[in-house]
């Protein structure tokens, strides 16, 4: 629990003020610990750079998962299947548009940065994982097609929702109700 507040404190200092804001002093402080303690735990200023990165790129996802697990299996039939991945991929394109610009902030940070690459990469194959792991029961009960590989399908789901980040943010007049509903498509 100690490690998760120190890296919560490092999380918001980078959403107050980018990773120049972390100050290993105030982050031991907000904690309750001292600096030695976050050196001890993350080797180095950076290495809690690291944790806050991936803790920025995660945020919320863990949870979204959880509960797309739960909703998947309570689903009875490859209709209610399709129901629940409808209004979970709704959600996330209308409620998620904060969390995809903290994950593309974090994953820009890693340009140059192999250790802050490696642990998004692994964060993100851990995503991928998740949501094979409660899709494949659906697999096996036939509501999947077969022959679809499943980790690529959810890394191309996964990296569409990511991607909508380019119409929140840019500058052409995109109608987001249209990229929805081609996403969705």
């Amino acid at each position: 629990m100690q490690i998760r507040l120190r890296i919560v404190a490092a999380r918001r200092a980078i959403d107050a003020g980018g990773e120049a804001a972390i100050r290993v002093n105030d982050i031991a402080a907000e904690a309750g610990v001292t600096p030695p303690t976050l050196y001890y735990h993350f080797g180095s200023r950076d290495g809690l750079v690291v944790a806050a990165q991936v803790a920025r790129y995660t945020r919320r996802t863990f949870e979204d998962i959880s509960r797309i697990g739960a909703a998947v299996a309570s689903c009875t039939t490859r209709a209610e299947l399709r129901g629940v991945l409808v209004t979970t991929w709704t959600r996330s394109l209308a409620e998620r548009a904060q969390n995809r610009w903290l994950r593309t902030n974090a994953l820009g940070s890693a340009y140059a940065r192999p250790e802050l690459e490696a642990a998004i990469a692994k964060a993100q194959d851990e995503i991928v994982s998740h949501l094979c792991r409660i899709l494949e029961p659906c697999r096996e009960r036939g509501w999947v097609r077969t022959g679809i590989d499943l980790t690529s399908t959810v890394a191309r789901h996964h990296s569409l929702l990511s991607g909508r980040v380019h119409i929140e943010h840019g500058q052409l007049q995109v109608d987001p109700a249209e990229w929805d509903r081609l996403t969705l498509e």
